[in-house]
């Protein structure tokens, strides 16, 4: 890093200072998903110690106003939740675990992979934690997710069409880097993490959808079409399961049983007719400008060869895992095993296409707990917001929001490591955070009797749909 450049960001940081005041710690924290989703590293960064882009500049400014906030008491450190201490828990144990074997023997540098997916999106869930989070700021938030969601799918779109004068950033057309060209793959040049990000912007709809007036739910029926045709543009499967998994979630909760029972038995009926009768199609279907049909339908055809490969891998250390970020160093000599009857030579190339097999094989049955910890106390208090009616609207709905957001990520979880796609552990992170950041101390704007039944969920409650 230059001189002038050093220069240049001291003198930017002591500009901030007077403005950190007037700053509110929800708005970085939503400036912070939409610049890291739009202008990150692929859009523009500059290599020092560590890669320096506008998004990681910007959560550096944020650290700085949340520290400037604490001092002058705009804010206060929440009690420590066990949540707090799983997240906590994870990020050292996966560094520790990170830093085993010969490191420069790794092909991709294992301690900056924990950097930028492991602590920085432990970082943004600690700023979610301690942001005083009120109803205008839930309203803020879901609005601003959502128009995300209408940038991304309408990209994705043109980017499909070859309406390419539309899109922007420019880098998202950039040739050179031809993995998923052709497929809507947004900003961050992956279809899995921008369809995931639409998704989420779909739960985001479903979640305000319940218990709005009629003119409002016209709108937000309009903008879904917009969201669920985006994701198709996507062309990636797990996507397609994950926005419709977030509406259905938020349907099935609020809506009377015997039309639960019916969504049910058509979903399973859809799932078997497409599986009988489309299934070709559906597993074979073209997708990138550089690979073939035939090729699209060798991905899934790998996925069995994976797991065959992970499972081998964790029997040697069900424990601790080879090393967080090492797999690719330490997985050639599973795929000579032949005991199986499997070509598993067909996937040397290839790494983790599953988020819980990628934790358990590098980091074991304690990084498998902790994570699964995180992701279903998230669940528990998202589901025990929604389900108290003695809260107010914006608290439920976020707990609607935390649930449709789950049920969105875990098909992708499912098929992708979506712990390495850039932005994505930071938006279910941030979504963590609020939400325990919610169930412990309320809404911001809400009285002290209405916070106290935060923790004390009435189960005499009445359909949210209803009021």
């Amino acid at each position: 890093m230059s001189l002038l450049t050093v220069l240049f960001l001291l003198a930017f940081f002591v500009w901030c200072i007077p403005l950190a005041r007037y700053v509110q710690l929800i708005h970085l924290v939503l400036a912070l998903l939409w610049i890291g989703t739009i202008f990150g590293p692929p859009f523009f960064a500059f290599d020092g110690p560590v890669q320096i882009s506008f998004d990681r500049l910007l959560l550096a400014i944020t650290i700085g106003v949340a520290a400037f906030h604490w001092w002058t008491g705009a804010i206060t450190i929440p009690a420590l939740n066990r949540v707090d201490v799983c997240v906590a828990g994870l990020t050292v144990y996966l560094y520790w675990s990170s830093r085993g074997g010969a490191i420069e023997e790794t092909i991709v540098d294992p301690t900056a992979r924990w950097l930028f997916y492991i602590l920085v999106p432990s970082i943004v869930y600690g700023l979610a934690r301690i942001t005083p989070f009120s109803s205008a700021d839930f309203k803020l938030l879901m609005r601003g997710i959502i128009l995300l969601g209408i940038y991304l799918s309408i990209t994705a779109v043109c980017e499909v069409k070859g309406f390419h004068a539309l899109v922007y950033p420019k880098h998202i057309l950039d040739p050179e880097v031809w993995m998923f060209l052709g497929r809507g793959r947004g900003p961050l040049l992956n279809p899995a993490g921008n369809g995931l990000i639409i998704a989420i912007a779909m739960a985001a709809v479903s979640a305000c959808f319940v218990n709005s007036d009629r003119q409002t739910k016209a709108l937000y029926m309009a903008i879904g079409v917009i969201l669920f045709v985006g994701c198709y543009a996507t062309l990636t499967r797990s996507c397609w399961l994950g926005i419709a998994g977030a509406v259905a979630t938020v349907g099935f909760m609020f809506s009377p049983r015997w039309l639960r029972v019916i969504g049910l038995g058509a979903a399973v009926l859809l799932a078997i007719a497409m599986t009988m009768g489309l299934k070709d199609q559906i597993m074979s279907i073209k997708r990138d400008k550089a690979l073939s049909a035939a090729e699209a339908a060798k991905s899934v055809e790998l996925r069995p060869l994976l797991a065959a490969v992970a499972w081998e891998m964790f029997k040697d250390k069900p424990l601790t895992g080879h090393g967080y970020g090492q797999y690719l160093q330490r997985h050639d000599r599973y795929h000579t095993i032949r005991e199986l009857g499997m070509p598993l030579e067909r996937v040397r190339a290839y790494s983790h296409h599953n988020v819980f097999l990628g934790f358990v094989v590098d980091s074991g049955l304690i990084g498998l707990g902790l994570y699964l910890a995180i992701v279903a106390m998230m669940g528990v208090y998202g589901w025990q917001l929604a389900r108290n009616g003695g809260l107010p609207l914006q608290a439920r709905r976020l707990g609607l929001f935390s649930l449709a957001t789950l049920a969105a990520y875990f098909p992708n979880a499912m098929f992708h490591n979506m712990t390495i796609i850039p932005m994505v552990q930071i938006f279910l992170l941030t979504t963590g955070g609020l939400v325990v950041s919610v169930y412990q101390r309320g809404l911001a704007d809400t009285k002290q009797g209405e916070r106290r039944q935060s923790t004390a969920p009435d189960r005499r409650t009445a359909n949210l749909a209803t009021g």
